[in-house]
């Protein structure tokens, strides 16, 4: 796609005269931060950033570019390694200025801007005693998390980010903003859940809202690798033995100060210490190297994962403040995909997980930072809602795989990546619902859109949902205007 002309940044430039957007160019100060993106991997140089206050001149920047055909990204958190968050000579619609947090607390209703972050919302749910399920994640965008599915600590309890949406406000394709609720373009909002990257902006989201006025028990545990069995013993015992107020995360990484990759496990209990402690006795009781578990406020606990790559957002007006070191933009370069397991897992499966995964890291020293996680939250509340009462088509009896690889030279690129396919394919056909002699239930397709890559068909991300959106895109979107995620296009276009 040829670079917008000036020409095209000067008419849009007039377009938005006499509103608050800020627009930067190549050449203004601020351009090269403006770009950045959570991996160098996907860092490149745009026509336009424009940086939108309010839903009508995002609206406008819509319009425009539907109206002359210019490549579109629209960027909340801009945390996608797959590049969905920019676009190569095009326009970046940023919505860092819309963050703010609006709580009904009687009605138990939160309303988070298309650009808030899981931390202002969890900041200003807990004042009134009440929380969001959203992401595992604080420094990520809420609405990119939840318009693809949104998993959550308390999932378990009461299922995905997407199942607690009440409404979302779109700017649709050629500018128009509605309101995408069960009584309002019903059709479209079983798009956005699930699916909402695709079909416009979200500028606004509802969130039916739970009491949380507890504290809650959380925090990660490292152990040597000679532990693995006594980890793997207990995972396999999680589901008979979770109530849905448990979360466990386990898996792989490199620790500061270690040579040696080793078991990260992170460990999640709502409700009082003494209950989560007899709950979690199997691991607290395994000699961890580390343990840095005990109670914490809910609004806390999804900065318990966080990094020190964490992307600083320049001029928004929040008012909360996330800690960021001054000598960091973003990060690396990063690559995160997934996959899918079942339980129970063999212990000699896991073992060859992590042989396979420590090798990568050995042979390329550059990735000692990525992690690799078995993600267990309790799925009986997701799978409670049908799969085709939402775009969504990830409601199965397995559990998420997350592979996050880390690494500066571009020109390890390809290998990387390659060792992350090659891992987490085989994850899949080993221990996942596609697995040969799988018995249980076939239901999901085994794919998060959210860790899903570009090198995945959106007909396989949603499976038998896939041809309603399909429709649905050529309802609203059928000049495919948004298609920086999954690429759904409308069935003239010959589908895939």
């Amino acid at each position: 796609m040829p670079f917008l002309p000036l020409s095209q940044v000067r008419r849009l430039r007039d377009e938005l005269q006499g509103t608050n957007a800020e627009i930067s160019t190549w050449g203004c100060e601020g351009y090269g931060d403006n770009i950045k993106q959570w991996s160098d991997s996907c860092d490149e140089d745009v026509g336009a950033v424009v940086r939108v206050t309010c839903a009508d001149e995002a609206a406008i920047v819509v319009r425009f570019v539907t109206r002359h055909q210019i490549p579109l990204a629209v960027r909340g958190g801009g945390y996608s390694t797959s590049g969905s968050s920019t676009a190569r000579g095009g326009i970046v619609l940023d919505l860092a200025k819309l963050r703010r947090v609006r709580i009904d607390p009687d009605a138990r209703v939160v309303a988070a801007e298309g650009g808030a972050l899981w931390a202002d919302i969890d900041v200003a749910a807990a004042q009134h005693g009440l929380a969001v399920v959203g992401s595992t994640l604080s420094h990520i965008g809420a609405a990119g998390a939840t318009l693809g599915g949104g998993y959550g600590w308390l999932t378990g309890q009461y299922g995905l980010a997407i199942d607690n949406l009440l409404w979302a406000k779109v700017v649709l394709a050629d500018g128009s903003i509605v309101i995408a609720s069960e009584t309002s373009h019903p059709d479209l909002f079983w798009a956005v859940r699930g699916a909402g990257q695709e079909f416009g902006v979200a500028v606004e989201l509802g969130f039916r809202a739970h009491p949380q006025r507890n504290a809650v028990f959380a925090g990660t545990l490292l152990f040597a690798p000679e532990k693995l069995a006594i980890i793997v013993d207990f995972a396999n015992r999680f589901e008979r033995q979770t109530d849905g107020k448990q979360g466990l995360w386990f898996g792989f990484t490199v620790a500061p100060a270690m040579t040696q990759c080793c078991i990260l496990v992170v460990v999640f209990y709502n409700g009082d210490q003494a209950r989560a402690e007899q709950f979690f006795a199997p691991l607290l009781k395994a000699d961890p190297l580390a343990n840095t578990a005990g109670m914490i406020p809910y609004d806390s606990l999804n900065g318990i994962l966080n990094t020190t790559d964490t992307l600083h957002r320049r001029g928004s007006d929040t008012e909360v403040n996330i800690s960021y070191p001054l000598d960091v933009a973003m990060g690396p370069r990063k690559s995160m995909r997934g996959s899918n397991v079942t339980l129970p897992l063999d212990l000699g499966f896991v073992q060859s997980v992590y042989e396979e995964f420590n090798g990568v890291l050995t042979e390329c020293p550059q990735t000692r930072d990525s992690r690799l996680l078995f993600e267990l939250l309790p799925n009986a509340q997701i799978m409670q809602v049908p799969d085709e009462a939402t775009a969504f088509a990830n409601r199965g009896p397995y559990y998420n795989v997350s592979c996050l690889f880390r690494w500066y030279d571009a020109d390890l690129d390809a290998q990387i990546r390659l060792a992350q396919a090659s891992l987490l394919g085989r994850i899949a056909t080993s221990a996942g619902i596609k697995r040969p002699g799988y018995q249980g239930p076939r239901r999901g397709t085994g794919i998060y859109a959210n860790y899903a890559g570009h090198d995945v068909g959106s007909e396989e991300i949603f499976g038998d949902n896939f041809p309603r959106l399909q429709e649905l895109k050529k309802k609203y979107d059928p000049h495919n205007t948004f298609n920086k995620w999954h690429r759904i296009r409308v069935p003239e276009n010959g589908g895939q």
